[in-house]
């Protein structure tokens, strides 16, 4: 039996798709291995989406390389950025995204010394292909690849194409299998869950309701980042009730990238700050205990400061949960990458003072939760082994005191009794099952 290395980088959707990658290669007879000295193959499943990240993926592959082993390239980079893994790897083997159905011929190939080019859609939809799921409690379905969005400063359309949503008959039978094999916790994932469907003639709405009609169980769904610029277009009051359903994690994923109309107009986000600020009005109204997470781009070539003090004060009225901070890096084959960048010195200024205001009220938002008792699911294992769990609204939940291998998947009663910056802090009362 051959020996394969996978390593993975990036999002939801491609640690599925490093699952799927495993998956399918498992069926055909391979065996995986930690560390790729040993291995027959190494297979490197890449992001791109930041500068930093790009350039630890160049790195990677080119430690992968010097083993002299045949290298396997997957993912966004393999789609977006070949030429720059043909510079650094001319012998490795590439596979987009959406190619994963050709994995085994890709290794095959790379194994007999050539080099495979899987840049193509295969037409392959992903829910139902077989995976080796990596956290027994936690199951990820991909229910599209690609967005519909147009904006200058993201690569995401040319590593994973145009919206592409699989059928909701395909995705409701991977949650249903997911739940039939012991996995408490679904998240429904894509580039941008709330543009699922607008292909074939359906919502976000429809498919949350469909699976929560025709699947019983204890279980949870997480709902994916969503844009609000397909928000706009969605029937919003039936995806607030869709939420309503205890199955559902009290969590929205809503990026908004600026504080500045100016500058969302010059990022072609497609919508304006206030439409942010009443979609997110809407949701805490029905859901009081709403976790709210966003995304931020600091540091955007026509960003004044002026821009970004708008940025500052959203933040300060929303008061999100969560922050994704990020510097903005051009990226090839972008707009934005024409546009004359800021200097590297006043977006990291920016950068941390968003970065301090964030942490401020991440803190404080959590520590209205010290003192609450109720039910946790355990989904997590620790870096030092501690059980860390989700409630109802998806707020994290670290047991320091218990061992996460012992709990993985299940419920226990909780109290909280501290809070820091990124978590809760808890202690379990009772081993519910």
């Amino acid at each position: 039996m051959q020996k394969v290395y996978v390593e993975t980088y990036g999002c939801a959707s491609n640690l599925q798709d490093a699952q799927i990658i495993m998956g399918l290669l498992q069926s055909a007879g391979y065996v995986f291995v930690n560390n790729p000295r040993e291995a027959d193959v190494s297979i490197i499943n890449t992001c791109v989406v930041k500068t930093p990240t790009e350039h630890r993926m160049v790195h990677r592959i080119k430690l992968l390389q010097s083993f002299g082993k045949p290298l396997v390239v997957a993912g966004c980079m393999a789609k977006a950025e070949p030429e720059v893994v043909g510079r650094i790897a001319p012998r490795a083997t590439l596979v987009s995204p959406r190619s994963l159905s050709k994995i085994v011929e890709a290794v095959s190939v790379a194994l007999q010394g050539g080099r495979g080019v899987y840049l193509s859609d295969d037409g392959v939809e992903k829910p139902l292909l077989p995976h080796i799921r990596l956290n027994k409690a936690v199951d990820i379905v991909e229910i599209s690849s690609g967005c519909l969005s147009g904006c200058t400063f993201c690569q995401t359309k040319l590593a994973r194409g145009s919206l592409l949503s699989y059928r909701p008959e395909l995705v409701r039978e991977a949650v249903a299998r997911a739940v039939r094999e012991g996995c408490r916790e679904v998240w429904l994932t894509s580039q941008d869950c709330s543009a699922y469907g607008r292909d074939i003639g359906v919502d976000i709405s429809l498919l949350l309701r469909s699976i929560l009609d025709h699947i019983p169980g204890k279980y949870f769904i997480r709902v994916g980042m969503m844009n609000p610029l397909h928000f706009k277009k969605l029937e919003l009051k039936r995806l607030v009730d869709a939420y309503r359903d205890h199955r559902v994690f009290k969590f929205l994923h809503l990026c908004v990238q600026s504080g500045s109309d100016r500058v969302l107009r010059d990022m072609k986000r497609g919508y304006s700050v206030n439409d942010f600020l009443r979609f997110v009005e809407l949701f805490r109204e029905a859901h009081r205990d709403l976790t709210l997470m966003t995304d931020i781009i600091v540091g955007y070539p026509t960003e004044s400061w002026e821009d970004f003090e708008e940025t500052l004060s959203l933040v300060e009225k929303v008061r999100p949960d969560f922050v994704n901070i990020s510097r903005f890096y051009p990226r090839p084959h972008t707009e934005a990458a024409k546009l004359n960048p800021l200097p590297p010195e006043e977006v990291n200024k920016r950068s941390r003072i968003l970065t301090r205001l964030c942490n401020e009220i991440s803190i404080a938002r959590n520590e209205e939760w010290v003192g609450w008792r109720g039910e946790v699911l355990v989904d997590e294992v620790g870096a030092k082994g501690e059980a860390i769990g989700r409630n109802y609204a998806y707020r994290p939940i670290a047991f320091p005191r218990v061992s996460g291998a012992e709990l993985l998947g299940r419920f226990v009663e909780a109290e909280v009794v501290d809070a820091r910056r990124h978590c809760l802090i808890g202690e379990v009362e009772t081993v519910l099952g």
